[in-house]
């Protein structure tokens, strides 16, 4: 079984590749840059993954709607997600090896959930859940940096004095 979940350190490497941002609207804004999904190929996704994808934002409803329907291709395909579980703010589920080495899990991810959740995993209120920022605080304390304020400024502050975010979260 391939479990489906993102760990803390790849939320932060995720958002360090895609870059952060914060909005406390009720629509959860992402990290992803506006132009990301301009050059992404959507040209296999269904209509349903279109449409909400089409403003950049994945919202919970979107979110589970994505799951749901990329359950309903695997168990069309003949597989059955095991041990899924909503743990706030996201969907874990162990994926039928089988799904994986027949393409069915990769072409349902693609068609039904993928840029819906990879929206989602970088919506504020993923990264809020997920906020690793205390380990990273504590780890330019340690260097004798003093922490910036938000995410975004910590990341750099990490960067800039060479520090790869995993070996915070160790």
């Amino acid at each position: 079984m391939t479990m489906v979940r993102l760990g803390p350190w790849a939320l932060v490497i995720a958002v360090v590749l895609l870059g952060g941002c914060s909005n406390s609207g009720t629509e959860q804004s992402t990290a992803v840059p506006a132009g990301w999904l301009k050059d992404a190929d959507t040209s296999n996704v269904s209509a349903a993954q279109a449409e909400e994808i089409s403003d950049r934002v994945a919202t919970a409803d979107e979110y589970h709607a994505a799951f749901a329907r990329y359950r309903e291709c695997l168990s069309a395909a003949g597989f059955e997600l095991e041990n899924v579980q909503f743990n706030h703010p996201v969907y874990e589920a162990r994926v039928p090896n089988a799904a994986v080495e027949d393409g069915a899990d990769s072409e349902c991810y693609q068609a039904e959930f993928r840029y819906v959740d990879i929206l989602w995993q970088n919506s504020d209120l993923v990264q809020e859940a997920r906020d690793p920022s205390p380990a990273f605080r504590e780890c330019l304390q340690e260097r004798g940096i003093e922490p910036a304020e938000n995410m975004n400024e910590i990341l750099e502050q990490l960067r800039e004095a060479g520090i790869e975010p995993p070996e915070c979260l160790q």
